[in-house]
């Protein structure tokens, strides 16, 4: 499948999550820095949906059990054995592009 278009940049707003649906696939994307990161929007601890959390820098805290993940890695701190996959991002003119079959 490869890039596929999943929203535009200027819709993302800076420390808010945004759920997008790609193949059946529910995922979360994040600006950080200007620079946008998409990872599977369901938390390895009990699969909360990761877009609704709290972002701080490059950590979204999942809204149910407040666990700390890394939109750039997708680790978790609590258990580094249990990570959230991610996606590789693009951006061209003011789309957003991730390529849902590449892990991150």
């Amino acid at each position: 499948m490869g890039w596929v278009k999943v929203a535009r940049r200027s819709d993302l707003k800076q420390g808010r999550g945004t759920t997008v649906f790609v193949e059946g696939r529910e995922v979360a994307l994040f600006l950080v820095n200007e620079k946008p990161y998409c990872i599977d929007n369901s938390c390895p601890h009990m699969d909360g949906p990761l877009a609704d959390g709290d972002l701080e820098g490059e950590i979204v805290y999942c809204p149910w059990h407040y666990w700390p993940i890394n939109v750039r890695t997708g680790e978790t701190e609590y258990d580094p054995g249990l990570c959230t996959q991610t996606f590789p991002c693009k951006v061209e003119d003011d789309t957003v592009f991730i390529d849902i079959e590449a892990k991150g």
